[in-house]
């Protein structure tokens, strides 16, 4: 298992974020490669936390399911299915 980052794809994430793409990677171990589509480049709607580097995209996994990505993460990641990618941000509700 690895991760790939698409071509293009810059910034680095804070340490709460990635620490979530260190999770997600001991789940995918050994099942399937991370590809992260998306940090801080590119346009992201109002609001969104990419800018800080608190957000990451990644492909839609092919073995492991949307259920199975937020459970590894828990409840200070919120997890978006999007049509091309899943959306993962750190923002914890205190």
């Amino acid at each position: 298992m690895s991760t790939w980052y698409k071509q293009g794809v810059f910034g680095e994430l804070t340490q709460e974020a990635a620490e979530g793409l260190r999770k997600l990677e001991k789940v995918f171990k050994h099942i399937e490669d991370i590809y992260v589509t998306s940090v801080r480049e590119g346009t992201h709607g109002i609001g969104s936390l990419h800018p800080s580097g608190k957000a990451f995209d990644i492909r839609h996994p092919k073995e492991i399911s949307i259920h199975e990505v937020r459970g590894a993460l828990g409840n200070d990641f919120d997890v978006v299915e999007e049509p091309s990618h899943i959306h993962i941000e750190f923002d914890p509700k205190d």
